[in-house]
């Protein structure tokens, strides 16, 4: 089975944080699962290994979770639940002149790996509880971790 692992499963690892949401990772490893990251995901985690690739390399290598590129499908698909998104958003009022101001809580790159996991794996590893059971209902959870 493919499976997506989302940024923060990984971060948990590399803080060692979140024990629960870790042995889920450790779980499918065991199991033999294809374990897969889009390209954002390997972005957002080399601030983490301060830009050293071979690290970030070796630890995905360690953890047997291979890249994709992010391809025109997944863009289509991220596209597609971002407009949703920003048209269910709220606004807050500007406390200083009144001015209502979009509230965004997640950020482009949250939908960018929904809609890899979606066009390419079965399932997606993260703690995210919000995002992907509202705006990618269609994704499953692998085990029990959204």
């Amino acid at each position: 089975m493919k499976i997506c692992v989302d940024t923060s499963i990984l971060i948990d690892i590399l803080k060692d944080e979140d024990v629960s949401f870790q042995n889920i990772l450790y779980m499918a490893i065991e199991e033999n699962q294809d374990l897969k990251i889009p390209s954002v995901v390997y972005a957002e985690l080399m601030p983490q290994f301060k830009n050293n690739i071979k690290l970030l390399n070796l630890f995905l290598k360690d953890h047997k979770i291979k890249t994709d590129s992010l391809d025109i499908e997944s863009a289509k698909t991220a596209a597609i639940r971002w407009t949703e998104y920003l048209k269910k958003k709220s606004k807050i009022k500007c406390p200083t002149c009144g001015t209502l101001l979009d509230n965004k809580e997640h950020i482009l790159s949250d939908f960018y790996i929904g809609g890899y996991a979606l066009t390419h794996c079965n399932a997606i590893i993260t703690k995210d509880r919000g995002i992907y059971k509202k705006y990618f209902p269609d994704l499953k959870p692998y085990a029990c971790c959204i």
